[in-house]
């Protein structure tokens, strides 16, 4: 069984120009999550899905046997991180088996470490039933206390009846929401599904609040840098 890293770091970013090379607590966003997949026990190969030559070679910095896998123009563009994975899968044929297990990494959730990446390909390991493990945090803005704008209302809010059990957050759903730090998948599934977790039935390794941090905007990278900056988080 072959286990494959694939970290995603395309150049092109709309929010935050060049936010996966930033640099964090001294280093680039990039190195985080290199520093992480590095460490795992469980990785055979890491691959570096970028349309990148500068990301590529700020990656190698921290792993120089990192292999480069080069995006088309098509493929640099906002598309779906299956149709990266299966691009890779062609290009790099000799490296997976039947029975792979590909890992995808992000650098926009820099926190996440070779713990909680070996944690998820372990559980996955362990049930061979399932075809997907995914990293989570618990969602604590519970939907049921959501307040939904009433239409044709601009300051006007329809609210769920909480006067019952509905009010004490312990008798509400335990709920979890991916958070970008890792997503394990079957090649067997990804490929026959074109998808990177089962929807029906995932695996999930939840992590703190703290450390699934998801840089999307200027506001989530400062609070990003404060903890970087602080001691309280460093690269694993």
């Amino acid at each position: 069984m072959k286990i494959i890293s694939i970290i995603t770091a395309r150049s092109g970013s709309k929010g935050i120009p060049h936010k996966n090379i930033r640099d964090l607590g001294g280093i680039p966003l990039l190195g985080w999550v290199v520093k992480a997949v590095s460490k795992s026990k469980l990785s055979n190969k890491i691959i570096l899905s970028t349309d990148s030559e500068e990301y590529f070679k700020i990656a190698s910095s921290f792993n120089n046997e990192i292999i480069f896998h080069k995006r088309t123009p098509k493929l640099a563009e906002d598309v779906p991180t299956e149709l990266v994975l299966l691009d890779i899968i062609d290009k790099f044929n000799e490296f997976f088996d039947d029975d792979a297990i590909i890992v995808v990494v992000q650098p926009t959730t820099p926190f996440v470490s070779h713990i909680d990446i070996d944690m998820c390909i372990e559980k996955l390991i362990k049930n061979p039933h399932m075809n997907s493990c995914i990293t989570v945090k618990e969602v604590t803005e519970h939907p049921e206390w959501v307040i939904n704008k009433k239409e044709n209302f601009d300051d006007i809010g329809e609210c769920v009846d909480l006067s019952g059990s509905l009010s004490v957050r312990q008798n509400l759903k335990k709920r979890w929401i991916a958070n970008g730090g890792a997503y394990v998948v079957k090649k067997s599934f990804l490929e026959k599904n074109k998808k990177i977790r089962d929807e029906k039935n995932t695996l999930v390794c939840e992590m703190s609040k703290m450390k699934s941090l998801d840089i999307d905007e200027e506001d989530d990278f400062i609070i990003c840098e404060l903890l970087a900056n602080s001691g309280l988080m460093n690269p694993e």
